[in-house]
């Protein structure tokens, strides 16, 4: 029985420098932040007023900073796309291969609206639209505490799975050029 289905070690890049790169600092920023709040003792803090409350602006506030986390996310991928640009001027290759380029412009698309935007709507919705009402809180609080989480989870796991299947469906397309069906690599219809 495969649990993780056709993710295998073959889907981490290890043979490009940039995503292992970006990988390990991401890692390494994570493992400190996590370090410094154990060191400093805010973990009880953090637990009881802010992950397990059902208070609609604290929840409205962890989505906004759900959604500048992704922001910055997203700007890298902007700050990649134009120094490829920049490099790749006067007829230079640039630093990245045309479908990693291709990847990088869909990602950023993606995480800018579905991951940076719509959290940061829903985050200052919970904030405010309770307080417009006048209303203590919000109906189902502790599914609105449910629905953050699942979406905070949900970002990295994604990111992971899609990783996955652009893996595999780069040897795929690789295999219907090499057997003819394609006229050429750059064309984008087989």
């Amino acid at each position: 029985m495969n649990l993780l289905g056709k993710l295998t070690w073959s889907a981490i890049p290890f043979d490009q420098p940039i995503v292992m790169f970006a990988t390990g600092l991401m890692v390494l920023a994570i493992v400190s932040v996590l370090g410094w709040i154990t060191l400093k003792g805010y973990l009880p803090y953090l637990w009881r007023e802010w992950i397990t409350s059902v208070d609609h602006k604290r929840i409205g506030v962890m989505y906004i900073v759900l959604a500048l986390i992704m922001l910055l996310r997203g700007f890298t991928d902007a700050i990649m796309m134009r120094a490829q640009q920049a490099v790749a001027a006067g007829g230079a290759q640039g630093y990245l291969p045309p479908e990693h380029f291709d990847q990088v412009f869909s990602a950023h698309g993606t995480i800018m609206i579905f991951f940076m935007a719509m959290p940061f709507v829903i985050g200052l919705m919970n904030f405010v639209v309770p307080l417009q009402l006048g209303v203590r809180d919000m109906a189902f609080p502790t599914l609105n505490s449910v629905a953050l989480w699942l979406a905070s989870s949900q970002k990295p796991a994604g990111s992971l799975i899609r990783r996955s299947a652009s893996c595999n469906f780069r040897r795929a397309s690789a295999s219907i050029i090499i057997s003819g069906r394609c006229k050429s690599p750059a064309s984008a219809r087989c």
